[in-house]
């Protein structure tokens, strides 16, 4: 047969000006084409190192971006977002707060509605000290003239003449923010209420001349807690967006006169009241992410990238592809006068089969590495780039949590305290009304008064009337879990000490007769009220023992943290603390609060906040966090990679090393059977006809029995079906 040339051709084709000095081989490549499987992606050889390639490309450029986009000299971020969580939160109180006197407010509406007298009797309960209301009254719209009043007296002056518009109308008074409430309650009649605008004790930052106002839509401001660092002649101009603001924000001021300093003003909307609650601080400029280690980062990874590509390519993509075109050489009968060996094992093995079915020898005796073996050193090259990130965020200096940060996980810490606290004393007043309200009562009556206080307070599980022995003879809610046993006392908030499995807390009011009300607290809404604030939210006792956890615990178990514990123990004194280090001396965003209530100040117990520091957005945090994600990003699509080639490439390709072998040694009885429609796949057929040549020593190649069919079927290269032109029809 005459020698052909055996330059290696594109796998796309055409080879035909390859093979052109022989029209047989030609042929036959032809019909051998047609029926090799087309090896597309993702079943290309080449798919995988070029996914890891780009793939691996898009994640450096994403890191240098994200060390470019934080690499300015400003007030870190962290600070941005503590003070618009703030004002998020004490925003949503106040309009909790004015929800609750709302609907106390309209109860009294609809009874004055149904009858009862507007007198100040009548009136009298929702203003007081101890009432939402600064003062209530009941007037005749048409001439303002007041029929009943309570408390203080309702500015009417602040609302413009004429009609007094129904619902909540924001104002300002001498006293500071106010709502008044406005309700029809008959002819000529309107039940009026004021409510001052009582923002609950923040922990300010001195050093920051921190302070927090009360804005309206018309742009008066009022200073409500702190300092003032802004002249009052700049004051409109600072502020002069924020009233007309729908959700929170929190952004920078520079001041031309001011080196290394900045204004942070932050705000939020109180419900639909018209008010906004605003946050202003003098906080510190920082040097942002360096750019420069980013860009570095970047190098190295891309350098390492670009080496493991070329290994992962020397190792299997190059091999597959020389095999498959020496294959379709010999499969369709061409002669090869130069046989190279190649360095991978498998591929080498694969080689000297094709050699040896085509009548030649390749000598091959020295070792050489196999493909996984290739794919391992590639790997370890590939890390590098991954280790060099990781060194960089293991070299980052500490960060220095800002005081700010602490001032305001106080103010947050607070909060959870004093609603813990609010809300077991709600659970307390509730069993203290129904012992006044049914101190005889049994039976049927009191199970509807207890079923009628268990729908007003959602923070209960369950309300019992109990006997002296402290078993259960009417209740509402969910079954008790507290022990059947004599209660301690007259009334309290009261931990069961008997139940080990989860905290048991409920409060009680003993009754004449020896029989007492008690309500159990839900735990899950307890809960709930910790998880308001960001990180983990722990209740312990004195003995430092866990009641409740936000991210959960077990009931009763020691606190192990050894910094929440320091935390905890420093909050016993009933002072508010806050730790910007953990034991150990790295950064952390620690505080503690006692939970003062007096209804339940004896349980003496304590909360504490601990935040992971490493979340902060801070500029070494960030670059920290910048480099571990590059980091596992890489080292991610690097795994995906070398799963993806040892599973789809390099197991079928040691299968067919396998049966390479076999021929090697002169064994061509058993069939090579292909694996996959792939490279591999083309390979082990171009060997099977090889196989069936020497086997039967019918010089048919291209056209070759298939595995498929029966023994008559041949391949052959049918002609295009001529379609007549409309002439010949």
């Amino acid at each position: 047969m005459t020698a052909v040339d055996i330059r290696e051709a594109s796998p796309n084709g055409p080879e035909t000006h390859v093979l052109s000095t022989d029209q047989l081989v030609t042929w036959r490549w032809r019909a051998l084409t047609q029926q090799l499987p087309t090896a597309g992606f993702p079943a290309g050889s080449q798919a995988p190192t070029l996914v890891y390639l780009w793939t691996t490309m898009l994640v450096v450029a994403v890191a240098v971006l994200g060390f470019a986009v934080f690499d300015r000299d400003d007030v870190p971020t962290a600070v941005l977002d503590s003070q618009q969580d703030l004002m998020v939160k004490v925003s949503r109180s106040l309009t909790l707060s004015l929800i609750a006197a709302d609907d106390a407010f309209d109860q009294t509406a609809d009874a004055l509605r149904g009858g009862a007298p507007a007198t100040t009797a009548t009136i009298g309960r929702l203003a007081g000290d101890e009432a939402s209301w600064a003062g209530v009254a009941v007037i005749q719209p048409s001439t303002r003239k007041i029929v009943a009043a309570s408390a203080q007296a309702v500015p009417l002056n602040l609302i413009p003449g004429g009609g007094l518009p129904e619902g909540n109308s924001p104002v300002m008074t001498t006293d500071g923010p106010a709502v008044i409430r406005a309700v029809t309650v008959g002819q000529d009649r309107m039940l009026i209420g004021l409510q001052p605008l009582l923002l609950r004790s923040l922990r300010l930052n001195p050093d920051g001349k921190h302070g927090v106002y009360v804005l309206t839509r018309a742009g008066d401001a009022y200073l409500t807690q702190g300092v003032d660092a802004v002249p009052a002649g700049f004051r409109k101009q600072l502020f002069e967006d924020l009233p007309h603001i729908n959700n929170s924000r929190s952004e920078v001021v520079r001041v031309k006169e001011w080196s290394g300093q900045a204004l942070v003003v932050s705000g939020a909307p109180v419900g639909d009241t018209g008010f906004v609650v605003a946050s202003v601080i003098v906080a510190d400029v920082t040097a942002g992410t360096s750019l420069f280690h980013g860009l570095v980062l970047a190098l190295v990874v891309a350098l390492s990238t670009l080496l493991a590509y070329v290994l992962m390519r020397a190792s299997l993509v190059k091999p597959l592809q020389h095999l498959l075109h020496q294959a379709k050489l010999d499969a369709c009968g061409a002669i090869t006068k130069d046989r190279r060996a190649l360095r991978i094992r498998e591929g080498s093995q694969v080689a000297q089969a094709l050699a040896v079915s085509s009548g030649n020898r390749l000598r091959a005796n020295k070792w050489r590495p196999t493909v996984l073996q290739g794919l391992l050193v590639a790997a370890l090259v590939a890390l590098l780039g991954p280790a060099f990130a990781v060194a960089v965020a293991v070299t980052q200096p500490r960060a220095t949590v800002p005081v700010q940060l602490n001032r305001d996980e106080e103010s947050r810490v607070e909060a959870i305290s004093s609603t813990l606290g609010n809300a077991l004393s709600s659970g307390l007043q509730t069993v203290e009304h129904l012992s006044r309200t049914q101190a005889t009562t049994a039976g049927d009556p009191v199970v509807a008064a207890l079923k009628e206080a268990l729908a007003d307070n959602h923070r209960l599980r369950g309300i019992y009337l109990v006997a002296a022995d402290g078993k259960p003879e009417s209740s509402a809610g969910r079954p008790s879990l507290r022990a059947a046993q004599p209660l301690p006392g007259q009334g309290g908030v009261v931990l069961d000490p008997v139940v080990n499995r989860l905290p048991v807390l409920y409060a009680y009011r003993v009754r004449g007769d020896g029989r007492a009300f008690v309500a159990e607290f839900d735990i899950d809404y307890l809960l709930g009220l910790m998880r308001s604030a960001d990180g983990r939210a722990v209740v312990a006792d004195p003995e430092l023992r866990t009641i409740l956890d936000s991210e959960g615990y077990r009931a009763f178990q020691p606190l192990r943290d050894p910094t929440v514990r320091e935390a905890a123990v420093a909050a016993l004194s009933g002072d508010t603390i806050s730790r910007s280090k953990d034991v150990d001396g790295r950064p952390a965003l620690v505080a503690g609060a006692a939970v003062t209530n007096p209804d339940v100040a004896h349980l003496e117990w304590v909360v504490v906040l601990d935040r992971n520091a490493n979340t902060l957005q801070l500029p070494s945090m960030l670059e920290r966090r910048w480099a571990l994600l590059t980091a596992a990003a890489v080292v991610a699509i690097l795994v995906v990679s070398l799963i993806w080639m040892y599973f789809i490439f390099v197991r079928p390709l040691r299968r067919l090393a396998n049966a390479s072998a076999r021929i090697v040694e002169g064994d061509f009885d058993e069939p090579v059977t292909p694996q996959r429609h792939d490279d591999v796949g083309a390979i082990a057929m171009c060997l099977e006809i090889c196989r069936q040549v020497r086997h039967t020593g019918s010089a048919r190649f291209g056209g070759a029995v298939r595995l498929r069919g029966s023994a008559a079927n041949f391949t052959a290269v049918l002609p295009r079906p001529r379609i007549p032109n409309q002439r010949e029809r």
